[in-house]
């Protein structure tokens, strides 16, 4: 039950909780009661009630709209903040360190500076009042400063940071001295398309210029990536393959996404190196007048070559008589000992690769 005579934190928290909706609070998440303020005055001015500090000149984000405290807040009245905030009607184009940011802003007129809810100015006049939030980021706002409003472009005559704690307060006159905006490309300079494997990690290279001319000092840029299953990427654009597939890798400036380049990937299986190694097995000695079987093996990568063939052949150390070689098969031949106490050596050629392999000092001898 609500006790109107002593408000307290737990009642308006349930108002909150039930009817309140989600805003954020220069950036920062809130909750507050958002109502209309009497009828006489715009819908885009709105009574904000909430738990959460806020003071003039904070920026709110409500109902995808930027909002601005205009009112006086002084801090809390039975245990809550109040204050009116009206929706930002423009945007200031705010170039700092080459870095273009968009700043919230009212324009209005010099007649409505004097009342909390200050009107929009509905046609742009060749002297018009832009109110913005007092910060550190705005005092980058300086007296000659042009900026591009709506169709036209306006220079700042004076910047007023004392009739309303909390606000700036630009007067700008009408210019015919345009606002000037960077040029900005971004190039990455790697071969395109590009081909890596799933073992070996892409550094991409990145270009950015103003106009013609390359910046030495890069602004801030975001890496995606298409199909992070395929390839992630850093913010230093280090491109790392996770499996074989395609991907596109993205870049573009952090403050403008139509500044960007892309470039294809295609991640492939890891070549396996191949290595082939041999062995030939059988007897050291054949006993004169009998015979021994002789097998050749190719592996590649540990695992027999069934295609394999060899060509065999007998080092009979000058003397061709002492023993006769028959061939059995691709891989398997038998040699018969024609004479004893003699030494010979079977040679087999993989006939792809021309490899030899020895089978040495095969000893050739009498039974007993």
């Amino acid at each position: 039950m609500f006790n109107l005579l002593q408000p307290n934190d737990n009642d308006f928290q349930y108002i909150l909780d039930n009817l309140g909706q989600d805003i954020y609070i220069n950036n920062i998440p809130a909750r507050a009661l958002i109502t209309n303020t009497n009828l006489n005055e715009s819908t885009d001015n709105k009574k904000i009630t909430t738990l959460t500090n806020i003071e003039r000149g904070f920026l709110i984000d409500y109902n995808n709209k930027k909002w601005l405290i205009i009112s006086e807040v002084n801090g809390m009245r039975y245990n809550k903040y109040k204050g009116i905030m009206q929706k930002c009607n423009n945007n200031l184009t705010v170039n700092i360190s080459g870095i273009l940011y968009n700043v919230p802003c009212i324009v209005t007129d010099g007649a409505s500076l004097n009342v909390d809810a200050s009107q929009y100015l509905m046609t742009l006049d060749t002297t018009i009042y832009i109110l913005i939030a007092n910060d550190s980021f705005n005092s980058n706002i300086k007296v000659n400063d042009i900026y591009k409003i709506s169709k036209y472009n306006y220079k700042v005559v004076n910047v007023d940071d004392i009739s309303k704690f909390g606000l700036l307060i630009l007067k700008m006159e009408f210019s015919a001295e345009a606002q000037v905006f960077p040029d900005y490309s971004i190039i990455i300079t790697n071969t395109k398309p590009l081909t890596t494997n799933t073992n070996t990690p892409v550094q991409l290279d990145v270009e950015q210029k103003n106009g013609e001319t390359v910046l030495t000092e890069p602004l801030p840029m975001i890496f995606s990536s298409s199909d992070e299953s395929v390839a992630t990427v850093d913010s230093n654009g280090l491109v790392t393959p996770i499996s074989i597939g395609n991907v596109n890798i993205i870049v573009q400036l952090e403050f403008d996404a139509t500044v960007n380049d892309s470039i294809s990937i295609t991640v492939e299986e890891v070549e396996i190196p191949e290595t082939i190694t041999y062995t030939l097995t059988g007897a050291s000695e054949i006993v004169k007048g009998y015979s021994q079987n002789y097998t050749a093996s190719k592996l590649v990568n540990g695992t027999a070559d069934p295609n394999a063939v060899f060509n065999f052949s007998i080092d009979y150390l000058g003397n061709s008589s002492i023993a006769t070689l028959t061939v059995i098969s691709n891989t398997q031949c038998s040699i018969k000992a024609n004479s004893a106490t003699y030494y010979i050596s079977l040679v087999a050629q993989d006939t792809s690769t021309g490899d030899m392999i020895r089978k040495e000092n095969i000893k050739l001898k009498n039974l007993f």
